[in-house]
């Protein structure tokens, strides 16, 4: 392998050469911090030059180079030297402006013009929009990357106008000297990026920027596992006939993830995705287990079991996506795992939805089993927050690959009762439950487990037959002793408790208000709901009656409803 390193300033290292960003690398991705940052570092150092790091390329042709590492930094640095030509145009200053696209695009053998900076995936709107020193003309669509280009240029721009409007409003000049005051400021600019210094390192070819690709950001530089795979995948899977298959199928696997109206992370993805299929691995393993894995031979059967895994595992998180009415039951376990905060099982339900998808199993069997993980997960981490040394994930990584290699319905059902018989082994001791559950509350000063206590309420409703008024949507947290009772001494670990909290609908929470108990059992009475005889027994609530009835709950919750 030949390397070449050089120190090389800015306006140095865009004459002569065209640099082209390689399929393998990531958007640009630059969020308005960096750029504010990266912008008050120019100025605070104005007219003077200094390191901003290395670039890693290897050539093409007789004058372009790929960029394997750098790519971040290059872009910005080109989108700043368009702002300034366009702070030029501002000020009529014409020749400044054409002498600074020189350095954007230049003329190549055939006397055709050609940008410096060429990048596939924000194309044209990068060169239309930005280096393109006149109107656009080509149309273009606003994706992720086009939106972090679109704010970085638009940051620049701003912060060039914000200085030449008050060095052109200084009243004590003539309008000639404070054209003059600005043009020199934005030259000195300009001069400050020209004078920045990198160190250049040239490879030879795509294999040895391949390898060195990979080998900076395994040891901690900049890219996430997703990168690094996508890089893996391009190296495998080469264009045919135009259509870059690896580039369209990756860039969908990313959008389907990203595009889930909750932040979830792609390299948690891939964990998952590997582990439901062939062994537990931690995230800092996965790509050298993907790279053993994945060869030119069967890079695209990866690749797209990615793709289809990339749908059916947003779906767990996102409970709007692809689940139908009829799966409501699903959707609802589901949903209610988000609410305990509960990724630990996300191999195994993503490999039993796969299996519930290619028609291995029917929807009966995976909502029984999804509801006994719900059960299992109430109890172990929303109400006792229990703690795992690591054999639950291992446990349902297990589960994956137990359902992934099997070649009916039977063998995925025999996986499914070893997985409830081993969470009945694990089942949270009975003291351990009541304790949990007497401490979960909601009050206006403890609503951090709102959530979890509109998910019991509602399950609890349910299973006693409450007839609910309105939509359940609608339905509100009503406190049967007031929470102004606080005022008199009651703490609100008492007001908060289950056995104090009812579901009513907004209509009935509005007559409620502050009455006294009993006014209060009179118009839920009137307005169909129905209270447990131990409270419907007393006409005034004491701390006593409420430990009761939350007890009560414990029992039912444990014995009834989250039975596995």
């Amino acid at each position: 392998m030949k390397i070449e390193s050089q120190d090389k300033r800015i306006d140095q290292l865009l004459k002569g050469s065209t640099f082209l960003i390689p399929r393998f690398q990531r958007a640009y991705s630059w969020e308005p911090d960096h750029i504010n940052e990266f912008w008050s570092d120019i100025i605070d150092n104005l007219s003077e030059a200094y390191f901003i790091g290395s670039m890693v390329v290897y050539t093409v042709g007789r004058s372009s180079l790929a960029v394997v590492d750098g790519q971040q930094r290059l872009t910005t640095l080109t989108i700043l030297l368009c702002s300034i030509r366009e702070g030029f145009k501002t000020l009529n200053q014409v020749d400044l402006a054409d002498g600074l696209q020189a350095y954007i695009e230049q003329k190549d053998r055939e006397n055709q013009t050609v940008y410096v900076l060429q990048t596939e995936t924000s194309f044209p709107y990068l060169q239309e929009e930005i280096l393109k020193n006149g109107p656009a003309e080509a149309p273009y669509e606003i994706g992720r990357e086009e939106d972090a280009i679109q704010k970085a240029f638009g940051i620049f721009n701003d912060r060039i106008a914000e200085k030449i409007d008050e060095l052109l409003g200084n009243k004590e000049q003539t309008k000639e000297e404070n054209v003059q005051d600005a043009t020199e400021w934005l030259t000195r600019v300009r001069d400050t990026v020209f004078d920045l210094n990198v160190i250049l390192v040239t490879l030879d070819n795509e294999d040895d920027a391949y390898l060195i690709f990979e080998t900076l950001n395994t040891r901690g530089k900049d890219l996430a596992l997703s990168d690094l795979l996508r890089n893996h995948f391009t190296k495998f899977i080469k264009p045919e006939s135009g259509v870059d298959q690896s580039k369209l199928k990756w860039g969908k696997v990313l959008d389907t993830i990203s595009s889930a109206p909750m932040p979830l992370d792609p390299d948690t993805f891939i964990v998952h995705s590997w582990q439901s299929r062939y062994d537990f691995v931690t995230k800092a393993k996965t790509f050298q287990k993907f790279k053993e894995a994945v060869t030119k031979k069967n890079a695209k059967a990866h690749l797209n079991r990615l793709l289809s895994d990339s749908e059916l595992w947003r779906s767990i998180f996102d409970t709007d996506y692809r689940w139908s009415k009829t799966e409501k039951d699903v959707a609802r376990s589901l949903a209610a795992m988000r609410t305990f905060k509960v990724v630990q099982p996300t191999p195994g339900i993503l490999s039993l939805i796969r299996a519930y998808d290619d028609g291995i199993i029917k929807y009966k069997v995976l909502r029984n089993a999804l509801s006994n993980i719900e059960k299992f997960h109430f109890s172990f981490n929303a109400v006792t927050s229990s703690r795992s040394s690591g054999g639950i994930s291992g446990m349902y990584s297990s589960l994956g690959r137990q359902i992934y290699a099997a070649s009916d319905s039977n063998e995925v059902g025999k996986a499914i009762s070893s997985l409830v018989e081993k969470l009945r082994e694990r089942e949270v001791p009975t003291s351990e439950f009541d304790v949990g559950f007497e401490q979960i509350i909601y009050t206006k000063s403890h609503s951090s487990q709102k959530a979890l206590v509109q998910y019991i309420l509602k399950r609890i409703a349910l299973f006693e037959g409450q007839p609910y008024i309105g939509e359940t949507d609608d339905l509100t947290i009503e406190h049967l002793l007031p929470q102004s009772s606080a005022k008199n001494g009651e703490p609100d670990e008492l007001i908060g408790q289950l056995g104090n909290l009812l579901l009513v609908d907004s209509k009935t929470n509005e007559m409620l208000s502050t009455n006294d108990f009993k006014q209060k059992k009179n118009i839920l009475k009137e307005r169909g709901y129905k209270l447990p005889e131990m409270l419907e027994e007393v006409d005034v609530l004491d701390s006593d009656t409420i430990s009761l009835n939350t007890m009560r709950l414990a029992e039912l919750a444990r014995t009834k409803i989250w039975k596995i």
